[in-house]
């Protein structure tokens, strides 16, 4: 039933965003750049706030919304308030981000990735990371957020 949700899941979130690149007009490139820098900002807050282990920082770059959505190897996550982050005290003992780029959907949806090196009770792993970036009433929020790590001895697959 599990795969089935994700399927689900899937064409919904390809829909959803398959409606986001065709809008009825074209956006400004100032508000186009506006975007992308905006969401840059919530992209490396992001990521400081792993940095410094600064939990109320880091939960208020996420939406706090049922369809939050959470992906990795383990499947499809969602919703905010059961979020194991909002109660988990473990924090990576180090974290490498490296090849930020943030990409403009439309006027108020940027998607944002990474190439990531973690290393956590002494395991090292790398994977790449997503993000998708809203503009709400009450400013920027990420809405998805995925890891997928590299299977063990695969090279990097981040330029």
């Amino acid at each position: 039933m599990s795969e089935r949700l994700n399927v689900i899941f899937a064409l919904c979130l390809a829909a959803a965003l398959a409606a986001c690149v065709a809008p009825a007009t074209v956006p400004a490139p100032a508000s186009i750049a506006a975007d992308t820098t905006e969401a840059r900002a919530l992209f490396e807050a992001n990521i400081d706030a792993i940095h410094k282990r600064r939990r109320e920082a880091y939960l208020a770059t996420y939406a706090h919304i049922p369809t939050l959505a959470r992906n990795g190897p383990s499947g499809l996550e969602l919703g905010y308030e059961g979020w194991s982050a909002r109660r988990d005290s473990t924090w990576p003992d180090t974290l490498i981000a490296r090849n930020l780029k943030v990409v403009p959907i439309k006027p108020g949806v940027v998607y944002g990735t990474y190439c990531y090196t973690v290393t956590q009770n002494g395991t090292t792993t790398s994977g790449v990371s997503e993000r998708v970036f809203v503009k709400t009433p009450e400013g920027w929020r990420i809405v998805v957020t995925t890891a997928f790590g590299l299977t063990a001895g695969a090279p990097a697959q981040c330029k």
